[in-house]
């Protein structure tokens, strides 16, 4: 797979950037090998877990007939925390854990989710 990670580490920083202190985790990974490739307060238990739950649950839908996932999906966390799975193409995956009671929904759906999937993006064509 080619990718730029220093393109990935700035989409991190400017993740950091938008979410400030709301933000706990931040981890992008390798959906094949589950090589963490970018992150803030790494999470390797969780890349597993997350990989398997993503493919346990494409496969229920696509089974019982639904769509497949898109783009990204939310889990309501307990001890007040939310995460935002976001799915980069066929290759790349990201768990953003955050405070829920300090992030904004607003800011997190219209501009942190767009510029991170932006910058994956681009990550993966330079």
């Amino acid at each position: 797979m080619q990718i730029n990670i220093e393109k990935l580490e700035a989409a991190n920083t400017e993740l950091k950037g938008v979410l400030r202190d709301a933000l706990i985790v931040s981890d992008i990974w390798d959906y094949s090998t589950g090589l963490s490739l970018a992150a803030i307060n790494p999470q390797p238990v969780g890349v597993a877990l997350f990989t398997q739950i993503i493919t346990t649950l494409n496969d229920v839908l696509s089974g019982s007939g639904f769509p497949t996932l898109n783009r990204y999906f939310f889990l309501d966390f307990e001890d007040n925390q939310i995460c935002c799975v976001l799915l980069h193409g066929q290759g790349i995956l990201q768990a953003v854990i955050m405070d829920a009671g300090k992030v904004n929904l607003g800011v997190l759906l219209a501009v942190a989710i767009p510029k991170m999937l932006a910058g994956v993006e681009a990550a993966q064509r330079a």
